[in-house]
């Protein structure tokens, strides 16, 4: 297994204790520590750590930790930091305003729609907007090309396979992504998908209400981002799902259910394990998860490492451990359309790493 990156590590230690040891009795030394060590920091190498919190999607919660200890301990960072801070907000502001108007107008026309994985992280947001709808590919791109001017982007295979539309709209910064009527990256998760539309609720983001996937589902898609496909988790990930749990608003019961009918319960409790591990490791209170998910976890935080950038899930023997469950449990539900499906991903796996190898770009392909 590769050896973690001790400077990447620091900087997700340090991040992640600023983030989630403030409020964990007895951790308020190391809360200290963490916000004390960025204070002394060279402007150059306070700027490193805001572009790891950046890439961590924890830019704008780890910003205003550190604003008030900026004021008293570091006012020649300060000004700049306002600024990050400032833009940040800016740029969330906007971005719920035109979800909002893109949610409205699919709501006008019948379409079942949610925002899924861009608002777990508020107040921060990631790079792009993901929402799942139902409907007709010609009939969603209509109503975004008619009401926003949106230009629909090219598809990669693995955007024609995940069934997933990609589009740029005049004053969105981000890329909009929208999955029609699946999730997993082989668009394997079909009653998922329904399931989530139908189950959703509505949540308020600064002067919007969106809808957005209840917990249980939100854990899941993670789980299918996290240990299905990317194979790396980021630290939001681990400080959103650890707060949730911290605040007893997961029913794991229902969360149980819902991820065995999708066959993935097992990489469900193997990130949630993962996660409490984590978190306990920047500070935050310990955890204990119910004996259902420790008897369910196929490995622990041990197995993982940190890179130049994430948290990483080893592909052998980890992952493809995974993988294989998903592929056998489906094909024990007779879940042919999984299946089918599912067996694509090592040969689209394998093309984006050739093409990597040779171009230095996987976009066309994954």
């Amino acid at each position: 297994m590769p050896k973690s990156d001790p400077t990447n590590e620091h900087a997700l230690d340090v991040l992640g204790a600023i983030l989630l040891s403030s409020t964990a009795a007895g951790s308020r030394d190391r809360y200290k520590g963490a916000i004390d060590h960025v204070c002394s920091l060279p402007i150059r190498q306070i700027d490193s750590l805001l572009e790891q919190a950046l890439r961590q999607r924890v830019l704008r919660r780890t910003l205003e930790e550190l604003e008030p200890h900026f004021m008293t301990a570091r006012p020649d960072a300060l000004s700049s930091l306002q600024a990050n801070l400032e833009a940040e907000r800016e740029r969330s502001k906007n971005l719920i305003a035109m979800l909002d108007r893109i949610v409205c107008a699919f709501q006008r026309r019948g379409y079942p729609i949610l925002v899924m994985k861009t608002l777990d992280h508020w107040p921060d947001t990631g790079s792009d907007v993901d929402l799942l709808a139902a409907g007709d590919d010609d009939e969603i791109s209509a109503v975004l090309e008619s009401d926003f001017a949106a230009v629909r982007q090219s598809q990669s295979w693995g955007d024609r396979l995940a069934h997933k539309l990609n589009f740029r709209l005049p004053g969105l910064g981000e890329l909009l992504e929208i999955h029609v009527g699946c999730l997993g990256q082989t668009g394997e998760q079909e009653t998922l998908a329904q399931g989530a539309l139908a189950r959703q609720l509505e949540k308020r983001f600064g002067d919007h209400v969106l809808p957005v996937p209840i917990q249980e589902d939100r854990i899941i898609i993670a789980t299918l981002q996290r240990m299905y496909r990317h194979f790396y988790i980021r630290l939001t990930d681990i400080v959103n799902i650890y707060r949730a749990l911290a605040e007893n608003a997961v029913n794991f019961e229902k969360l149980k259910d819902l991820s065995t009918a999708s066959s993935v319960w097992p990489g469900v409790a193997t990130l949630l394990t993962i996660v409490c591990a984590r978190g306990a490791g920047y500070g935050a209170a310990p955890l204990t998860l119910p004996e259902q998910i420790r008897t369910a976890t196929k490995f622990h935080s041990d197995r993982t490492y940190v890179d130049g950038k994430f948290v990483r899930i080893p592909i052998m023997p980890e992952a493809a451990n995974l993988y294989l469950q998903q592929l056998a449990d489906n094909g024990r539900n007779r879940n042919l359309r999984a299946v089918a499906r599912l067996t694509l991903l090592p040969f689209l796996a394998s093309s984006a790493f050739i093409a990597f190898r040779v171009t230095g770009n996987d976009k066309g392909i994954w």
